[in-house]
């Protein structure tokens, strides 16, 4: 009987040191960061209910709406892009741009312009390769600052040169949507900060005296909006001769617009939830949503949509409808299914199997030299 119990005691043990064995991260992969899938999910669904808001601009209270998001959600946008950055310039880096960036790039510039020949379609379609579709242009923007960003690093004053690199692109007047070099440096600051500041922000922005205070800016630039002249100034993808105003205007204008997106953004950012929800695992996908979006609001505008909604409804509730839609439309497209569906135009590794040659292993090696 006592030795019954004694085995049953080992055993109980045994079983007891199974239950308290750390599970290795390895064995579960690498955990994800809610807060950064929780903001860009928040994000991508403001971005698809701004370009929502295009078609219906015209009404003094949808057109405040639209530059109020326009004042904030890109350089947030841009800010979480810097914020997961690294400074290594590599291969891996290189062939990340490549075969993640430039490529998805190409192929929804050429899927777009397949589209824009349907009947009904608003627009002419992408103008060329070197000129990014709509919404097209933060895949070669955030390449460049990939790139951009180990030279900065190595800099003395990095955030005070990429400002001033942001305001002097407006003196160019060659400067705008080729190559999206004008929104390049327009929002490099924002992804700059993103990487010095991310974690440091982060720790600042909690509690309930900081959700506070973002809930008050958020206000203020609601009512800072409406003194936007032109919503072109919040694009950042023209020169300031493009805008009208000479260049002490237009540097002033630009550094108002780096003050109130930074301050947006710090805002929104402080509001977004740090835990994980059902949701948050979406964020992770929000590229496919990103690139993918643009058919449905053009497909919704060629059908006439949107002209029915600004016909027969009431502003708020046009707003309210589309709020939802947009949360609905980036849900669909951040689903599972979706990204089996859309990962080999955004993720297309069946070309980074045709085209990357991988060297074999004494290839790698850097030949010997003799001494002299």
């Amino acid at each position: 009987m006592n030795k019954a119990i004694a085995s049953l005691q080992r055993m109980y043990g045994f079983a007891r040191a199974i239950d308290n064995v750390p599970v290795s991260a390895s064995s579960v992969g690498p955990v994800r960061d809610a807060w950064k899938d929780n903001a860009r999910l928040a994000l991508i669904t403001l971005v698809v209910f701004g370009h929502s808001l295009e078609p219906l601009r015209g009404v003094a209270s949808i057109d405040a709406l639209y530059r109020f998001l326009y004042l904030f959600h890109m350089p947030a946008f841009a800010f979480l892009s810097g914020a997961v950055a690294g400074t290594d310039v590599n291969l891996k880096l290189l062939k990340r741009i490549t075969f993640q960036l430039l490529l998805p790039y190409l192929l929804f510039q050429a899927l777009y312009a397949l589209a824009a020949q349907t009947p009904g379609w608003p627009d002419a379609g992408p103008t060329g390769v070197t000129t990014p579709y709509w919404l097209l242009w933060y895949l070669p923007s955030l390449a460049a600052w990939r790139l951009l960003l180990p030279l900065f690093m190595r800099l003395r004053h990095p955030l005070l040169l990429a400002c001033l690199f942001a305001l002097m692109a407006g003196w160019a007047d060659d400067v705008g949507y080729r190559m999206s070099l004008s929104r390049t440096a327009s929002f490099f600051p924002f992804f700059l900060i993103g990487h010095l500041y991310a974690p440091a922000w982060r720790e600042r922005l909690r509690g309930p005296l900081a959700c506070a205070l973002a809930l008050a800016t958020l206000v203020a630039l609601g009512w800072a909006a409406s003194a936007v002249p032109d919503p072109r100034w919040l694009y950042g993808s023209n020169g300031y001769a493009a805008l009208g105003v000479d260049y002490a205007a237009g540097t002033l204008w630009r550094l108002l617009r780096l003050g109130a997106g930074v301050a947006g953004s710090a805002a929104f950012l402080a509001l977004v939830p740090r835990r994980a929800f059902a949701v948050t695992a979406a964020g992770g996908r929000s590229l496919q949503a990103y690139l993918a979006h643009g058919f449905i609001v053009k497909f919704a505008v060629a059908a006439g949509l949107f002209a029915w909604l600004k016909a027969g409804q009431p502003p708020l509730v046009n707003a309210l409808v589309l709020l939802l839609a947009a949360w609905l439309l980036v849900r669909l497209l951040s689903s599972v299914p979706a990204e089996r569906l859309l990962g080999p135009l955004t993720s297309p590794q069946w070309l980074e199997r045709f085209l990357w040659r991988v060297p074999p292993a004494g290839e790698l090696k850097s030949p010997v030299r003799p001494r002299a």
